[in-house]
C-alpha cells in the first residue's frame, strides 16, 4: 500500500475514534463536573460560557495514544512518530494538571514557573533525543531554493537551544489561541492539512517526511473530529490539556522537516497571537499601565472592537488558508 492511502486510512481511523470517543466522553465529564470557569477581565459575552466542560483535548489525545502505540508495530520506521506524539502527551500532562487545578483548586492554575520547570524538564530530554539519539541527523530546508543543511558537530549546540526555545514558544502561542469557539480546532485542521502537503512536498529532501506528515493529517483528523463537539456554541472546551499537545505537535513536525521557519507563514496566525500577549505585556509595563490592544490574544481585540466571536473565528480560519498557501509557495516554488 503506498504511503499515500496509508495516511487517509490513518486519517479516518483518527477522526472516527476521536468522534466516538467524544461521545461516550461528553456525558462522563458532565457528571463529573469539571467545568471552566471563564477569566473575569474577559470579554462579557464569555460569562454565559462559565460552567462548559472543560478536558476536551481528550477527545483526541486518547485515540492518538493507541495509535502511536500501534503504528511502530507496523514499522520501526514510524518510531520517530510515536516519539512526537510522546512529547505531545507529556506536554499534554502539563496541560491536564494545570487544567484540573484550575477547576478544582485555584482558577490560576498552575504558576508560570511552574509550568515552565515541568515543560523545560520534558524538552531538554526530547532535545537530546532530536539532536543525539534519532537515526538521522537534524536538518534545515533553505525556503524556496530549496537547500538542505545538516546540522552536525558543535552547531548541535546552538540548534538544541534554539529547539528548547521554538518548541516552548510555539506550544504556549498555540495554547493562547485556544479562547473562542472552534477557533483552534479549526486552525489545526487547516494549518495540519497544508503542513501534510508541504511534508509530501519535501518527500525528495527530507527522509523523514511520512512521519512527520502522518502527524499533521493525524492532527487535522483529531480537531476535524473534536470540531463537531467545540463548534460555537461549544460543548466541551478544548483546554490546555489539549491546545498544549498540538503546540508541540506542530512544532515537531517543523522540525522533523527541517523547516521551522513556516511557522512564520503557515503557522502564523499562532505565532501573533502569543506575540500579541508579549507586546501588550511589555507595553503595559512601559507605559505605565496604557494597553496597545484592547484585549491580548489579539482575538479578543476584534470581539471588544464589535465582530461577533463567530466572525473572528472565519475571518482567523481564512487567514489560516491564505497562510498556508504561501508556505507552500516558500516550501515548493511551482
Amino acid at each position: 500500500m503506498s504511503p499515500f492511502w496509508q495516511a487517509i486510512i490513518v486519517f479516518m481511523i483518527m477522526f472516527i475514534g476521536t468522534v466516538l470517543t467524544g461521545l461516550i466522553g461528553l456525558p462522563l465529564i458532565k457528571k463529573t463536573q469539571l467545568v471552566q470557569t471563564v477569566r473575569d477581565d474577559g470579554p462579557k459575552s464569555h460569562f454565559a460560557k462559565s460552567g462548559t466542560p472543560t478536558f476536551g483535548g481528550l477527545f483526541f489525545l486518547l485515540p492518538l495514544t493507541i495509535i502511536a502505540a500501534i503504528l511502530p508495530l507496523a514499522s520501526l520506521k514510524l518510531m520517530n512518530f510515536s516519539i512526537l506524539v510522546l512529547l505531545m502527551l507529556l506536554f499534554s500532562l502539563v496541560g491536564f494538571i494545570d487544567d484540573f487545578v484550575k477547576v478544582r483548586v485555584k482558577k490560576e492554575g498552575l504558576s508560570v514557573t511552574q509550568k515552565t520547570i515541568l515543560l523545560g524538564l520534558f524538552l531538554v530530554f526530547f532535545t537530546i533525543w532530536y539532536l543525539f539519539v534519532m537515526e538521522q541527523d537534524p536538518i534545515l530546508v533553505l525556503p524556496f531554493i530549496r537547500r538542505v543543511i545538516v546540522i552536525k558537530g558543535w552547531w548541535k549546540l546552538p540548534y538544541g537551544i534554539f529547539t528548547i526555545l521554538f518548541i516552548f514558544y510555539i506550544s504556549n502561542a498555540v495554547n493562547i489561541t485556544d479562547g473562542l469557539d472552534g477557533l483552534l480546532s479549526g486552525l489545526t485542521v487547516i494549518t495540519g492539512i497544508f503542513m501534510a502537503i508541504s511534508a509530501w512536498l519535501l518527500r525528495e529532501l527530507v527522509t523523514t517526511y511520512f512521519p512527520a506528515m502522518l502527524l499533521s493529517l493525524v492532527m487535522a483528523a483529531g480537531c476535524l473530529g473534536f470540531l463537531i463537539f467545540n463548534r460555537h456554541p461549544a460543548k466541551i472546551f478544548m483546554g490546555d490539556t489539549g491546545s498544549q499537545a498540538l503546540g508541540a505537535g506542530f512544532a515537531g513536525v517543523t522540525l522533523m522537516l527541517g523547516i521551522p521557519w513556516i511557522m512564520l507563514i503557515s503557522g502564523f496566525v499562532f505565532v501573533f497571537e502569543g506575540l500579541s500577549v508579549i507586546i501588550q505585556f511589555l507595553y503595559f509595563r512601559r507605559t505605565g499601565g496604557q494597553r496597545i490592544f484592547r484585549m491580548a490574544p489579539i482575538h479578543h481585540h476584534f470581539e471588544l472592537g464589535g465582530w461577533k466571536e463567530t466572525k473572528v473565528v472565519v475571518v482567523f480560519w481564512l487567514a489560516g488558508v491564505i497562510l498556508g498557501v504561501l508556505g507552500l509557495l516558500t516550501v515548493y516554488p511551482f
